[in-house]
């Protein structure tokens, strides 16, 4: 027998087994609960879906379909059990998609969504679209598919009227010349035309419906449509999109064909982007024509050889061309809208605003000279011609003007006035001279002859008589003074005929001048006349034609004594300036001139009229013969006079006709008479 251990034992595993039989029914009612409820789940779900379940067996053909079927399609159940899948579905189904799910079948693979049309009883079409998978047995053997269908009907009829709807605008937009689109708010292509595609060119192949519009830009970027983006394709892209997402104004866009659009975009309603393209080729080669016309008609407005303008009724100015704002000096100025009065002076503009109402009053051009100020302040002279502007019916809308700079052509008119004024000057004294050459001449002539004649005839007896020795002393005289006077004339003559010539050579200035004043001393001697000579003790020498010097010395001295009173004083200086020129100066406190005058005994044969000039002989040569003989050495003669006060001629020889002096030799400068 079992020992009472043993007993208990065994009685504990009993209990363990009961307790474990337990859990295993409470589990299992757990299950069973749980699967009650899936049950009921899924029941609920089959119910709510619109959804409908089928079962083929090995067979392929029907063998179970839910009650749903018949809720959702109105489709007896029983119609459909027992058919293949090829026995369901209608002859105008796409065959390829047909022939790629019985291929599904066949391999027993699993498929998804499989759209067909299912011609019912009554003859009427249903579309529907189906799901499932492949079944088996553990060891493989295969068992047929369970899944599930859907009815597409309702989703056919209203997608079929959206595409009339999206047909029948697009017939409307079709029949639009200008290229149109419409874009959805996720910025996708949605309809578009013909002339659309045709926008596109090269990448009208590759446009469909759901296409971004960037892509549609990087298509026609890729295919070089756009000449703006060559060379900076992302950056052009940028901006593109940037006013494509913020649509306004129409734009203008080139394409490498030449062509030109006019693009206009605008936000919808619901987001989206409404697009037309324009072609407005001729137009922009109409306005490139106007263009380049207006642009050529402007180079010649601009390159008139006078200054144009147009003004309206106001006086503000329509049109100005280039060579008026040269002419005035108005180059930097904005002078379209202003009037004269911003840009001339007070007066002037004026008398501007005065003709322009003449000529808007009268109907009639008129031109006036007139002296003008530039901006720069210079004056000017400018013929200006003004005209009414007319409009097509004749009426006076504005005033034109042509301006042409007269200034140089005054200033021609001034010269040939001076130039005239002159030849008639030296006309007159041309004339004068002759008259007093006729009279210088006759008269030493005359006492030439008529004191040969007595001596020849000896009325006064044998020669030995003392008068006869006077006579010859007249004779001489008078022909020394026909000599100087020949002397002249061919002096001058051979210096305008550039035929005189210098015979150079280093001089003492000092023994010239001391020389010349020997000559004169008689002469002023018998005027009464006092001569001195400021000449330095270390006085350099000159390098110089000395008959050249010897000559201006005289001239200046005889003038000098020829023009100063009884009682005056001629003095006669030498020095080398500090600027280191070589000065040479003759003073006299005689009669003098005014300063009109100067330059008319500068002139040949130039003489002042008066009385006392007259009482004297002269042929107006002397002055001029000294300044030309200056000039040849390079140097200048300057004449200062004052009427009643006397005259001082200086001739200034360069400096580098001085003669250098030897090493401790002071330089000479000027001492005081």
């Amino acid at each position: 027998m079992p020992t009472k251990a043993e007993l208990t034992e065994e009685l504990a595993r009993l209990r363990q087994r009961v307790e474990e039989v337990e859990s295993l029914e409470a589990e299992r009612a757990k299950a069973e609960d749980a699967l009650r409820e899936s049950e009921e789940r899924l029941r609920d779900f089959a119910a709510a879906a619109s959804d409908w379940f089928w079962e083929m067996d090995a067979e392929l053909r029907v063998c179970y379909l839910s009650e749903r079927l018949r809720e959702v399609t109105g489709v007896d159940p029983d119609e459909v059990i027992g058919k293949s899948r090829l026995e369901l579905g209608a002859g105008d189904t796409d065959s390829e998609k047909w022939e790629a799910h019985l291929a599904d079948l066949n391999a027993r693979r699993p498929f998804r969504d499989f759209r067909y049309v299912y011609i019912a009883a009554d003859g009427g079409r249903q579309y529907w679209s189906i799901s499932g998978v492949p079944l088996f047995e553990e060891d493989g053997l295969f068992l047929g598919y369970r899944g599930t269908g859907r009815n597409l009907t309702d989703e056919y009829h209203a997608r079929r009227m959206a595409f009339e709807a999206q047909d029948l605008l697009l017939q409307a937009v079709e029949s639009f010349t200008a290229a149109v689109a419409l874009f959805d708010a996720d910025d996708r292509l949605l309809l578009f035309n013909q002339s659309y595609l045709d926008f596109h060119r090269y990448s009208s192949e590759t446009i469909g419906p759901g296409m971004p519009f960037e892509e549609l830009l990087r298509t026609q970027i890729k295919h070089g449509l756009i000449p703006a983006a060559f060379g900076r394709e992302e950056d052009w892209l940028a901006e593109r999109m940037e006013r494509h997402r913020n649509p306004g104004e129409e734009f203008e866009v080139e394409r490498s064909d030449g062509s030109w659009l006019r693009v206009r975009e605008e936000r919808t309603a619901n987001g989206g982007i409404f697009f037309t393209a324009t072609d407005v080729t001729e137009t922009k080669a109409i306005e490139r024509a106007e263009r380049e016309i207006r642009d050529r008609l402007r180079a010649v407005i601009d390159h008139l050889p006078a200054g144009l303008t147009m003004k309206d009724q106001d006086g503000c100015y329509m049109l100005v061309n280039q060579q008026f704002q040269d002419l005035y000096g108005l180059q930097e100025r904005k002078l379209l809208g202003d009037t004269d009065f911003k840009h001339f002076r007070q007066s002037e503009a004026e008398v501007f605003n005065a003709q322009d109402r003449n000529v808007l009053k009268t109907g009639v051009p008129m031109d006036v000279e007139m002296e003008v100020t530039r901006a720069d302040g210079d004056m000017m002279f400018a013929m200006i011609t003004r005209f009414p502007v007319l409009d097509s019916v004749g009426e006076a809308i504005g005033v034109g003007g042509i301006h042409v700079d007269i200034t140089e052509l005054k200033e021609k008119e001034q010269q040939l006035r001076i130039a005239r004024d002159e030849a008639e000057r030296a006309n007159r004294a041309k004339s004068a001279f002759l008259a007093n050459m006729s009279h210088e001449l006759r008269t030493p002539l005359n006492a030439i002859i008529g004191f040969s004649e007595i001596m020849e005839q000896g009325l006064f007896g044998p020669l030995g008589n003392p008068h006869y020795s006077e006579y010859a002393e007249d004779i001489r005289r008078s022909a020394s003074h026909l000599l100087s006077l020949i002397s002249d004339i061919l002096d001058l003559s051979k210096i305008e005929a550039g035929r005189m010539e210098l015979h150079e050579e280093s001089i003492d200035v000092a023994a010239v001048v001391q020389s010349c004043l020997t000559i004169v001393k008689e002469s002023a001697s018998n005027g009464s006349l006092e001569l001195e000579a400021d000449l330095p003790d270390s006085l350099p020498q000159l390098h110089a034609d000395k008959r050249s010097i010897r000559q201006i010395l005289l001239n200046l001295l005889s003038n000098a004594i020829k023009f100063t009173p009884a009682g005056g004083l001629v003095r006669a200086e030498a020095f080398v300036e500090p600027s280191g020129e070589f000065a040479l100066v003759v003073h006299d406190n005689g009669i003098g001139m005014a300063e009109e005058d100067i330059e008319i005994v500068l002139q040949p044969f130039g003489q002042v009229e008066g009385a006392h000039t007259r009482s004297h002989d002269g042929t107006g040569l002397g002055l001029p013969i000294t300044k030309s003989l200056a000039e040849m050495h390079g140097g200048k003669m300057i004449v200062q006079s004052k009427v009643g006060e006397g005259t001082a001629i200086t001739l200034r020889f360069p400096a580098e006709r001085v003669v250098k002096r030897t090493s401790g030799d002071d330089v000479p400068s000027r001492r005081s008479a």
